[in-house]
């Protein structure tokens, strides 16, 4: 009836004022959701000049925090810490002996991650590093197939590849043993696999539950994924880094070159720390509470590392991933060399890593020369000429994607683990990343950096501000919008 009223130039423009005003009432949301001033005038920049793909943006993707679900997880998490409360202690018990006897200056980092009250601490770990994809997924399932009483893990990419095919047909083998196998897997990073992967799953009386079903879309935003890469075998052995599951981590054909990235092995009494991980977030989403005295046996403590396991996700406003690397960052004496593929660094982080360099500090960090996202890699890319200004080194790996999330810290203390450094993983999803303090572990770090900067491009600073406008102009466009990525 209304298009007999009216003409169609003035149905558009009708339709344009209601798409504008909607973007507009969302404003209040915005302001109401205490978030950071860059990030809060990135979306009302966004809802105010683009109407309607603003609001559908925000509505998905700015909603950064839960509210209910919020409640149920740490609830969660509360249920399942009441029941491990004796193996923390004996844990936390054993790591304070240890922290005794470490070097003062080490201390202090450990020391924020217990008083973030995110994770414990444990002595006496064995860790084994993998910076070859091929040795990686070699280790990930041998150690499925020798399961004999349990396998938990827990995902947020798995391809619908042979790669994934081969992890599901070990999962099933397994539990066709007796062996208690259960998969979470991200409800968004997996949305493409089809129904028909998980069949055998189930025939095979796999437990399977997904991280909060896209179902609820119109409820909870897209942001709030499980990022996490955890795989935990018989309570001994735990594999925690930045490799998901597919093709692209193992491959070595010349058309696909194998993406780099970080797997560490951990045995010791640090594995009951991401058994823990685990099983808060499979009662989050499944409502199983049950905890069997196998899934913790007693753990040799016959290993030189120190291992925190910090967990960070939006239902906790400690953001403790985010600290961590902020502490390791402005606590460094000697070098602070990082690995990420996404860096679109907060205020407080870029201003860590300068004042690091003015102090002496060895600054260097190795980051994608092509990205599979590409508005996040532009908008990293606006930070170089700051940092390079401030004596930072850059190098951009040029073989294939890097996908490592490593930092290494003066001569004992590596972090690893699936947190990027971006808003998305401070702040919108769920983590897991490990401090470890061991002069082996260092070493290979220290190595597998040396061997990735070899066949990286070093970034000149002076070439750098001589590249084409075009370019800085498509940056800093994509920086306007980082506080958001």
């Amino acid at each position: 009836m209304l298009a007999g009223w009216l003409s169609e130039s003035e149905l558009w423009l009708w339709a344009f004022l209601t798409i504008e005003l909607f973007g507009l009432l969302l404003v209040p949301a915005v302001l109401l959701s205490h978030r950071e001033p860059p990030a809060a005038i990135a979306w009302i920049l966004a809802l105010v000049f683009l109407p309607g793909v603003g609001s559908m943006l925000f509505l998905l993707h700015g909603r950064d925090r839960m509210r209910w679900p919020a409640r149920r997880k740490r609830a969660a998490d509360a249920v399942v810490s009441t029941r491990l409360q004796a193996a923390r202690g004996r844990a936390l018990a054993h790591s304070e002996d240890q922290l005794a006897g470490m070097d003062p200056e080490d201390k202090p980092i450990f020391q924020v991650c217990r008083a973030l009250g995110a994770t414990e601490l444990s002595a006496g770990n064995r860790v084994a590093m993998f910076a070859d994809g091929r040795l990686a997924w070699d280790a990930v399932q041998k150690a499925i197939e020798s399961a004999t009483s349990s396998v938990f893990a827990e995902y947020y990419l798995i391809q619908d590849d042979q790669t994934g095919a081969r992890f599901r047909e070990h999962l099933v083998r397994a539990a066709e043993r007796g062996v208690e196998v259960r998969l979470l897997v991200d409800a968004y990073g997996c949305f493409w696999l089809p129904s028909a992967w998980f069949r055998p799953l189930k025939r095979a009386q796999v437990k399977v539950a997904q991280f909060l079903p896209l179902r609820l879309a119109l409820r909870l935003p897209m942001n709030l994924r499980t990022h996490r890469k955890i795989l935990v075998v018989d309570g001994k052995t735990a594999f925690a880094g930045g490799l998901n599951i597919g093709n692209e981590y193992v491959a070595d054909s010349p058309k696909e070159p194998m993406w780099r990235d970080t797997l560490l092995r951990i045995q010791g009494p640090a594995v009951a720390s991401l058994t823990t991980v685990f099983l808060q977030d499979w009662y989050f989403m499944s409502g199983a509470s049950e905890v069997s005295p196998s899934f913790f046996p007693e753990a040799p403590r016959d290993g030189s590392a120190v291992v925190a396991v910090v967990p960070s996700g939006p239902d906790n406003a400690a953001e403790a991933v985010h600290r961590v690397f902020f502490a390791a960052i402005v606590g460094a004496r000697r070098r602070i060399w990082i690995t990420t593929p996404y860096f679109v660094p907060d205020r407080s982080l870029l201003v860590a890593l300068e004042t690091a360099a003015k102090r002496g500090v060895d600054v260097q960090m190795i980051l994608p020369f092509r990205s599979n996202h590409r508005v996040t890699h532009k908008a990293g890319r606006s930070f170089y000429a700051e940092l390079l200004d401030y004596g930072i080194s850059l190098f951009e790996f040029e073989p294939s994607m890097i996908h490592c999330k490593t930092m290494l810290v003066d001569d004992h203390l590596g972090l690893v683990g699936s947190a990027n450094m971006d808003t998305r993983s401070f702040r919108l999803n769920f983590e897991v990343h490990t401090l470890v303090h061991d002069l082996s572990l260092a070493k290979e770090l220290a190595l597998a950096f040396e061997k990735d900067r070899a066949v990286a491009r070093r970034i000149d600073a002076a070439e750098w501000r001589a590249r084409p406008w075009p370019s800085r102009v498509a940056e800093g466009s994509a920086r306007l919008i980082s506080p958001i990525l």
